[in-house]
């Protein structure tokens, strides 16, 4: 049971990096237009904070996918309910949190086009992590019918 946990876990884990890293190209594609010592500023504080909103998202993909080791106790993995939770309790939680506050913050502060990738890419994690959770359900069914 242990190796197709840790099986699972690994898939999520380099599905999190593959979309970290397609995120990254995504708001990455920024060209710097020549211009005032101002424009220059802000378009190196626009890249800071494109990293920073980049490495979050890496953060809470990583953490998500830790979740998937509670399975290894044998009440939560045999209960459905449970068992979905850890898969995708805490995606849920954040793909909800990052709307709310895409729908509350100013978008004159900040670039929308970032926010809605977030959005966007938070959601495709979670549509990933759901078509995971129903594969890992059939594969327990599988063993436990052994």
């Amino acid at each position: 049971m242990k190796k197709v946990i840790i099986k699972f876990w690994l898939i999520n884990f380099l599905i999190s990096i593959a979309l970290f890293v397609i995120y990254r190209i995504v708001i990455a594609e920024k060209n710097q237009t020549d211009g005032s010592l101002f424009e220059k500023l802000t378009f190196i504080l626009d890249i800071v904070l494109n990293l920073a909103f980049s490495f979050i998202y890496l953060i809470a993909m990583v953490f998500c996918s830790f979740a998937l080791f509670l399975n290894l106790i044998e009440k939560i993995r045999t209960n459905f309910y449970l068992s979905l939770l850890t898969f995708l309790g805490i995606p849920l939680f954040c793909v909800i949190f990052i709307i709310i506050n895409v729908l509350l913050i100013d978008t004159n502060l900040y670039n929308e086009t970032v926010l809605t990738n977030l959005v966007f890419f938070s959601i495709i994690y979670l549509f990933i992590t759901t078509i995971e959770f129903l594969l890992f359900r059939k594969k327990i069914n599988k063993l436990q019918v052994k």
